[in-house]
């Protein structure tokens, strides 16, 4: 934003009596929204703007008659050193060109000449939920491994269990991201056709290998669903950006 629609907004806000935690409150936004404003460090969105020319009774283009450039409007938007926010995270560029953004599940950072790109994974509260569950289910499929063959004897077949706390942990992988592709079909197929051989009188491991055909067409299939719905991988947009 320019500086004369940002003194244009305080001054219309002043004529009108409104103080910004006032205009804050009939935007339904917060007094910070309003002072980054009319310091030029932000600019309304369409719909704010609306209502603002509606609250004062002018024309939207009273409300942005400005003499100034289409060009030096859309400098304005971004200015260096300046912080963005969206739905995606804050990005930041310093006066050199380089780059940090700031994202809900990494930070990535980058210098002018797009070298020395570095990025780095943080642990939301999902994740850390399931590294938990994981280390606990882990726990538990070791003591029960190890009664396993203790009292019954099972060393050689009772290892299957260690597949089990990933195939849960992913379940509930899928109910946080409410995304079925975070299913886990590789351990959940390869459990099936151990359990399966060793378990079945005389094994049954030539007709079994067809368990894992499963894994490619649930994939597909999950991917294909996401597709439709509009669903994005998070390591897939970690990746890109």
């Amino acid at each position: 934003m320019t500086i004369e629609i940002a003194d244009r907004l305080i001054k219309l806000r002043k004529k009108y009596g409104y103080s910004q935690e006032e205009l804050a409150d009939k935007l339904g936004l917060s007094r910070q929204a309003v002072s980054k404003w009319e310091r030029a460090e932000a600019s309304p969105d369409t719909d704010n703007l609306i209502c603002l020319a509606k609250l004062y009774g002018v024309s939207l283009d009273e409300l942005l008659n400005t003499d100034d450039s289409v060009e030096t409007i859309v400098e304005e938007q971004v200015k260096p050193g300046q912080k963005e926010s969206s739905s995606e995270g804050i990005h930041i560029v310093d006066d050199e060109g380089n780059e940090v953004h700031i994202g809900n599940h990494h930070i990535y950072l980058k210098d002018k000449d797009g070298k020395n790109v570095e990025k780095k994974h943080i642990l939301g509260k999902a994740e850390k939920v399931n590294i938990l569950i994981s280390s606990i289910l882990g726990g538990l499929a070791l003591i029960t491994y190890i009664l396993l063959g203790v009292l019954l004897g099972m060393w050689w077949n009772a290892w299957v269990v260690f597949f089990v706390p990933e195939i849960i942990a992913s379940i509930v992988r899928c109910i946080q991201h409410k995304n079925a592709n975070k299913f886990n079909m590789t351990f959940t197929a390869c459990f099936v056709f151990f359990f399966v051989c060793m378990v079945a009188p005389g094994g049954l491991w030539h007709p079994m290998w067809v368990v894992f055909l499963a894994i490619p067409v649930y994939h597909s299939i999950c991917g294909s669903i996401n597709k439709v719905l509009g669903k994005k991988d998070e390591d897939e947009e970690y990746e890109k950006e």
